[in-house]
């Protein structure tokens, strides 16, 4: 099994060479834009000609700017994220080379503290909102949507300058289904016992899709995922197994893995994300009939990210209850952000589906500091004991 130590090193380089790439871009005249979750289509973003980065701060340093502005009750991903933009243009505080390139800030109306610290950020960089239905399977939904993706298809437009044509969107729909696939080889792999990379290396990869171009990172996914598959499955010792781990709940930006490596260090395994940065970000595919309007096939797909800002939310407590069956898992840590109250209280609904699974669950609550590095190491502890 590949350790996060060991993984061959294909995406260690990522962030610098991708800012340098992006600076790059800038000067040529490509826009740049900023996002902060799966429910903006990046392919619209792609059609357009610009180019695209993630904004989602992991940075517990970057709390501090942003605290003068947001309430302390917010979550520390809007806090961290937020402060990363008000520090942009300070060369001392400012932690993220990337923010300053980003000519625009695409947001959407998923949490309420997002949707209020958006309304803060159109008085430092552009922004833009798309309202997203949160009620995805009612009838008007999807048209509704379709038209949101329109009117940002529009915006892009006006950014670039450049024509938005079906023809591009279905270009961009095939090569992000194209990336989509690999990363469903990669987490097929995971379910031989036991897996060929662990848990920690494939999330610090999935972060990575967020800062790479998609032309880049799908290169180095795929030599990743064919090495893996040339390697022959390990043998299975029993005295070797290691409990088999669901990691599911708040999104794990990058600079923020300290459960998901809690857990491993403390003799876990983790086998399957259900997260953002886990399946969330790949699990359905869009349809590639182009007999259709390119913008419903796109709004088909991101309205079946089963987000906790969706009610009911059924499709994710159905999509967590069919992972623990196809990984074979032996217990889910359910990890969130404090004051996430989306992901929070949704916690009970998932704690109820894998009881009556049979599948135990811990519930873990935290922040991006270490305060409580060794209190959660203490449950993890007790937990992997109990399922072992």
């Amino acid at each position: 099994m590949l350790s996060p130590a060991s993984d061959p090193d294909l995406f260690a380089d990522a962030y610098p060479a991708r800012i340098a790439a992006l600076a790059e871009e800038k000067q040529a005249g490509t826009k740049i834009v900023g996002t902060l979750c799966l429910y903006v289509p990046d392919e619209i973003i792609y059609a357009a000609g610009a180019d695209r980065v993630i904004l989602c701060g992991g940075s517990n340093a970057l709390i501090p700017a942003a605290d003068e502005y947001l309430p302390r009750s917010l979550c520390p991903l809007i806090r961290s994220s937020f402060g990363a933009i008000v520090t942009r243009d300070d060369p001392e505080t400012g932690a993220c080379p990337h923010v300053p390139l980003v000519d625009l800030v695409v947001g959407e109306t998923t949490c309420d503290g997002k949707k209020k610290m958006f309304e803060l950020l159109t008085d430092l960089v552009p922004t833009y909102v798309i309202d997203l239905p949160q009620k995805p399977d009612t009838p008007g939904a999807l048209l509704y949507f379709t038209g949101e993706l329109q009117k940002f298809r529009t915006m892009m437009e006006e950014l670039t300058g450049n024509q938005v044509t079906d023809e591009r969107l279905w270009k961009e729909i095939r090569d992000a289904n194209r990336t989509r696939r690999l990363l469903m080889r990669l987490f097929s792999l995971r379910r031989q016992n036991p897996p060929p990379i662990e848990g920690v290396a494939v999330i610090r990869m999935m972060q990575r899709q967020f800062q790479l171009h998609p032309r880049e990172f799908r290169r180095r996914l795929e030599a990743l995922v064919t090495g893996l598959e040339a390697q022959q499955p390990a043998g299975q010792e029993k005295a070797a197994r290691r409990p088999r781990i669901l990691f599911s709940g708040c999104p794990v930006t990058a600079g923020n893995q300290k459960v998901p490596e809690i857990i491993e260090e403390r003799g876990g395994v983790i086998v399957a994300e259900e997260s953002c940065t886990g399946t969330r970000s790949f699990w359905h595919l869009v349809d590639e009939n182009e007999e259709r309007d390119p913008l419903t096939a796109l709004a088909e797909r991101y309205l079946q990210i089963p987000c906790a800002c969706m009610t009911p939310n059924d499709r994710r407590i159905e999509h967590i209850i069919e992972l623990v069956r196809q990984f074979s898992i032996d217990g889910v840590v359910y990890a969130t952000l404090q004051n996430c109250h989306g992901y929070n209280t949704e916690r009970h609904r998932v704690q109820q589906a894998l009881r009556a699974a049979g599948v135990p669950m811990l519930a873990i609550e935290t922040d991006y500091g270490d305060a409580d590095r060794e209190q959660i190491g203490v449950r993890v502890d007790a937990f992997l004991e109990m399922i072992q």
